[in-house]
């Protein structure tokens, strides 16, 4: 038999092979909830056209939320699926909380790809006076009309017979049904209060006053009321990956002035011209991976203000920074332009300041004297690597060795002693530093009075760097590593991200989160209700991306833990 006539009838089954694999795995894919990891969900949530587009938050679920359980509980470790759907569970009942319905029994048979859920307003009435009443609309896209109505007529009638007085109404061709509950319109009582509408038969709307709803329906009807039309979310979505399984809306200001309601919105006079790097309004689209969650973001200025751009680059210039911010640090950063990091954080930091000030800056001034951190920003001119520790008074910073950056440190000094500061120095195990100290009379009793002098602040240099840090402990694990220098584990993370950054985030949740709970108080009801999932979330990695006049890139990386 000659060689080509035996090869050749190989060749051939192994191609059939090859094909019938691909096919296999092809469907073995279609078959398993990884689908949702490549392909996503729905395209872009059609619900919008029910939302004002002034909503404060608006969150779209781009695949029916079973889907995504799935996806968990097929990842997980068999050991920890029991643990994963009681986590469901607990979920599920806490969203459904006093309704009476199961998400299998009442809303699974009928749900589509969509639920839209939206903080429409904070405070319904707009009246401090009686208190606020904050203003919650949920949209679920219907594929069974008949199931759907069947469910609401259940609900209802479940309600009446329990007592409830129930209101039809109807309005802009809809019917609405709600329970009437006291004489105040807005009250205490109506945040428990429940209406419902079922739209086109493509729709269920339910919200937690009458109110919400007739305002979903009047922005339904005009395509300058709702989100869906908006030159906002048109001009932001462009900017983002297709293959999403959700979409999150955030309105800054909005956002801000709910959860500082105290502090009232400062009115910008700004020209347009003016570039302050002021972001007003954006979106998040997130995707799926074996890990957790990618989320990209893209953030429009606000009206009257403009941006600086900024071009991403290579990672090269600050990359070697990494393997010298401890593990330890609840939060680190590292990058290429310090002065734009509180710029660019500025949207988180507000959720726990007013005024959105870095908790960095807030410790090198208090530490240091007031313009400390001002000091350290104009001087840092190239890479930077900085961190904190969960009570934030423990900080650090990294920059290479620079004659400006060496004037900064003499400025610094000047300030500190302008402060009341001593400058000294110090050996840290071999390693020469600069100690400023502040000297005190603690409180010791009936013990005799001892002068004590408290470390404000260290500086020493390692390798080609300049570092400064809070404590002691702090700069000697930048000096004696328990371990051989490596980049931190959470490096390989930002892998997934493609293209260039200006910078990295790092937040250790299980460091900052008591911290958070504590700073919010809205958070406290929405932590309650996300705890069975955030007790999973292990860390947090924010990329920056380009910038340009109008708009603000950049990605999060949220890893979860079900191994």
């Amino acid at each position: 038999m000659k060689f080509r006539s035996f090869v050749r009838p190989l060749a051939i089954a192994a191609g059939l092979v090859l094909v019938l694999g691909v096919a296999l795995l092809g469907r073995l894919t279609l078959n398993t909830p990884l689908y949702l990891i490549e392909r996503g969900g729905q395209a872009q949530p059609l619900a919008l056209q029910f939302v004002p587009k002034q909503s404060t938050v608006v969150a779209s679920v781009l695949v029916r939320p079973d889907r995504l359980a799935d996806l968990w509980d097929y990842l997980a470790a068999p050991r920890l699926r029991q643990e994963t759907r009681r986590d469901q569970e607990l979920i599920e009942q806490a969203l459904l909380a006093n309704t009476g319905l199961s998400y299998s029994r009442d809303i699974q048979p009928w749900l589509g790809e969509e639920v839209t859920a939206a903080l429409i307003t904070p405070d319904l009435d707009q009246d401090a006076a009686n208190g606020a009443t904050p203003g919650y609309l949920v949209a679920l896209a219907c594929n069974d009309s008949a199931a759907a109505q069947a469910a609401l007529e259940l609900y209802w009638q479940n309600r009446a017979i329990a007592g409830d007085a129930l209101t039809f109404e109807d309005f802009s061709g809809n019917r609405l049904i709600y329970a009437q509950r006291g004489a105040q319109r807005f009250s205490s009582e109506d945040t428990a209060q429940l209406a419902t509408t079922l739209v086109a038969n493509r729709y269920v709307l339910a919200a937690n006053h009458p109110d919400v709803l007739r305002q979903a329906l009047t922005a339904a009807q005009s395509s300058d009321l709702n989100l869906q039309a908006d030159r906002r979310y048109k001009t932001v979505l462009k900017e983002l990956p297709q293959a999403r399984v959700a979409l999150l809306a955030l309105n800054l200001p909005a956002v801000n002035h709910w959860l500082h309601p105290d502090r009232d919105a400062a009115i910008s006079l700004n020209p347009l011209e003016t570039a302050d790097d002021e972001v007003g309004w954006g979106l998040m689209s997130w995707q799926l991976t074996r890990q957790g969650l990618v989320g990209h973001t893209a953030l429009l200025a606000e009206q009257g203000h403009r941006l600086h751009p900024q071009q991403a680059t290579t990672a090269a210039d600050w990359q070697a920074i990494a393997p010298y911010l401890p593990d330890s640090l609840a939060v680190t950063a590292v990058g290429s332009d310090l002065t734009a990091l509180g710029q660019r954080l500025k949207p988180l930091l507000a959720l726990t300041s007013p005024a959105g000030e870095s908790p960095l800056a807030a410790a090198l001034d208090k530490a240091l004297g007031a313009g400390a951190a001002a000091l350290l920003q104009t001087g840092i001119d190239r890479a930077y690597g900085v961190g904190l520790a969960a009570a934030a008074s423990d900080w650090l910073v990294v920059a290479p060795q620079s004659a400006t950056l060496s004037k900064t440190l003499n400025d610094l000094t000047e300030l500190a002693r302008q402060q009341g500061l001593g400058v000294g120095s110090l050996d840290l195990r071999g390693t020469p530093a600069i100690a400023w100290t502040r000297l005190a009379l603690p409180q010791r009793g009936t013990q005799p009075l001892q002068v004590v002098a408290e470390v404000a602040g260290l500086q020493a240099q390692v390798d080609q760097y300049e570092v400064l840090a809070a404590s002691p402990a702090t700069l000697d694990a930048v000096i004696h590593p328990s371990a051989p220098r490596q980049q931190p584990a959470w490096w390989q993370q930002v892998a997934q991200i493609s293209g260039p950054s200006t910078g990295y985030v790092h937040i250790d949740w299980s460091q900052v989160q008591a911290g958070l709970v504590a700073q919010l108080p809205q958070w406290r009801l929405w932590g309650t209700v996300a705890q069975p999932a955030l007790r999973h979330l292990k860390q947090v990695t924010l990329v920056s991306g380009d910038r340009s006049d109008s708009v603000q890139t950049g990605s999060v990386l949220v890893q979860l833990s079900n191994q």
